[in-house]
């Protein structure tokens, strides 16, 4: 059903989201993924308990905003600030599901799953530096009255 779907995609699209820096000995960035991941479930659960909105199915008093939503948005934001928009986007894509879902199964009205987006881009965005990689190669034109050229440096 698409409530296993959004379970998985709450609690997979952060894992990948980890797991991306871990592989890439990326420490720094899983540190900052980590305390976005924090930031964002305490945030989530505090407006929950605070605004104590009614779900759509009667269920409980817990839908403002969509921990699910805020979840998966807050490791396709990570992805997407420290990465780029080639590990960004198709996260968003899934976290975008996710909360199509929850809203279609009426766990949650579109601004709950609108406010937990904002909720975990926002934390993530003030918590997250763009990854610059260690290999990489720079090449620069030289151009002076004794010579025209390229350096090029080598970080390994």
């Amino acid at each position: 059903s698409g409530d296993m779907a959004a379970d998985i995609g709450a609690v997979g699209i952060p894992v990948i989201a980890g797991s991306i820096a871990l592989y890439k000995e990326d420490y720094d960035g899983f540190w900052m993924f980590a305390k976005g991941a924090t930031y964002t479930l305490v945030a989530t659960q505090a407006l929950k308990y605070t605004v104590k909105e009614e779900r759509p199915n009667g269920e409980d008093n817990l839908s403002f905003p969509s921990g699910h939503s805020s979840s998966a948005f807050q490791g396709a934001s990570y992805l997407q600030f420290r990465y780029g928009w080639e590990y960004g986007l198709p996260a968003y894509i899934g976290a975008g599901l996710v909360g199509y879902s929850r809203v279609e199964n009426e766990h949650h009205y579109w601004r709950d799953v609108i406010a937990g987006a904002i909720l975990a881009t926002t934390i993530q965005y003030l918590v997250t530096d763009k990854y610059i990689d260690s290999n990489q190669v720079m090449i620069v034109p030289v151009i002076n009255q004794d010579q025209v050229g390229i350096a090029a440096s080598f970080s390994f």
